[in-house]
């Protein structure tokens, strides 16, 4: 348990600072000591008589909590703390399979569609191929055990990808590249903010309009070949970018 439930917080009840924010802050707080990721908070219950508040003031410091990425409410298993947002490092590239083994978390995967695409206009221009020709387009939903779907991937790839579709794919996309020969080992890569919309909103189980954060990474294997062009949708709530700056010096 994160905090024992048999305690009393008392709460300043003259702040101009709404109750439910003050225990969104006292529980964030317990959030920052080591090893708490992964423990259950006290029911909802038991924390009305902690703060001496009432289930109202509970929810919504939790929904508070469940926004900002710090906790997953899970039917049958609780309320469990995930402390923060999956965090990926941009000076590197890696899969999403590689990210969440390096932060402990179990990737999963759900294969949506896998289909052979001509090349528009754009991807034709932007992979090096004719337009027109054949492309191996894979969708899939990722996430982890804490939270899933987490993203959205559409990654486009050409015949120098060395796939063929008939691959299984709830793994890592990079590593079954590698071992067709064909590793992508450079990139170049985009971020925004958008809104989740049509079927991108349906797929992610987020409303029309909600923040996601768009990011699409144009990669390539040696010699400098482009092979893939991948376009992901991440729920903005639970994922966030990290980049090392320096000044050279």
């Amino acid at each position: 348990m994160l905090f024992n439930s048999d305690r009393r917080i008392v709460l300043d009840r003259a702040s101009p600072v709404p109750l439910y924010y003050q225990i969104y802050r006292i529980i964030s707080d317990y959030m920052k000591e080591p090893g708490v990721v992964g423990r259950k908070l006290p029911t909802e219950e038991a924390m009305m008589k902690v703060f001496d508040v009432s289930r109202a003031t509970i929810r919504r410091a939790l929904q508070a909590l469940e926004s900002s990425g710090q906790i997953a409410r899970r039917r049958g298993r609780g309320t469990i703390v995930t402390n923060n947002a999956s965090q990926e490092h941009l000076t590197t590239i890696r899969s999403f399979t590689e990210q969440m083994r390096l932060e402990n978390h179990v990737p999963i995967t759900q294969v949506v569609d896998v289909r052979k695409v001509p090349a528009d206009s754009e991807l034709a221009k932007r992979l090096g191929v004719t337009e027109g020709e054949e492309l191996l387009q894979v969708t899939r939903l990722r996430g982890n055990e804490s939270y899933f779907p987490l993203a959205l991937f559409i990654s486009y790839l050409t015949p120098g990808s060395r796939l063929t579709g008939e691959e299984n794919f709830e793994g890592s996309l990079y590593e079954l590249m590698r071992s067709k020969g064909s590793p992508v080992v450079d990139g170049d890569a985009i971020i925004e903010g958008r809104l989740a919309e049509g079927k991108i909103a349906e797929l992610l189980k987020v409303e029309n309009g909600a923040p996601i954060l768009y990011y699409e990474r144009l990669g390539s294997t040696i010699n400098n070949e482009p092979v893939e062009l991948v376009q992901c949708w991440y729920e903005a709530r639970h994922y966030k970018f990290r980049i090392h700056l320096s000044t050279g010096k």
